[in-house]
């Protein structure tokens, strides 16, 4: 390989042109040449280096905060996974009051640890919502559902009366024909939930 030559005919001028030189330009041009190795490592290594370690307490104090935050997140995020205790009678009231969506002649009666819910026309959705709601807030799970699907027709017939279709279903959890467009499924029955 040329490559040394090469270099050695690269650095001939500039060697010729160092030997032209006095003394005196020869240590001025190297305190240059010094100066300048000097200013690109203080540049390159010494100065990042030390900017870091200037900024590393206020980075610490930041990331300690970060950590702090994700710890309580943490201890947050464990307390919702253990279910709240909820006391019975607290139980028993959310149910009382959250009857209104249910529709006018909902009644829920309580007996011990066990509350019957009596339905004459629920709107299907209401009474989904309803029941998880009832499972989030008052911690009651449905133990048993004598239910029956009534669909009503939005539009009139021809004498002013709205359109009945009753089918009768065993429980909630059976599979009903799906309403048609225009058509709101409502539930009659009754269901019996265990309070805490």
């Amino acid at each position: 390989m040329n490559t040394p030559l090469t270099w050695c005919q690269a650095l001939a001028p500039l060697q010729q042109a160092w030997k032209q030189r006095s003394p005196r330009e020869q240590r001025l041009l190297g305190g240059c040449a010094v100066l300048v190795l000097l200013a690109s490592v203080w540049s390159l290594a010494l100065a990042p280096a030390l900017r870091t370690w200037q900024e590393a307490p206020e980075r610490q104090a930041r990331l300690d905060a970060q950590s702090q935050s994700m710890r309580q997140l943490q201890a947050q995020a464990i307390d919702l996974q253990k279910p709240r205790a909820v006391p019975r009678n607290e139980a028993a009231l959310w149910l009382e009051k959250n009857l209104a969506e249910l529709g006018p002649n909902a009644k829920i009666s309580l007996q011990g640890e066990r509350a019957t819910l009596s339905l004459e026309a629920a709107p299907a959705d209401a009474l989904a919502l309803w029941l998880s709601q009832a499972r989030e807030s008052a911690q009651a799970l449905p133990l048993q559902a004598q239910l029956q699907q009534n669909t009503a027709s939005a539009p009139q017939g021809a004498n002013g009366s709205a359109k009945n279709r009753t089918t009768p279903g065993p429980t909630a959890a059976s599979v009903a024909p799906p309403a048609t467009a225009g058509e709101t499924v409502l539930w009659r029955g009754s269901l019996v939930l265990r309070l805490p």
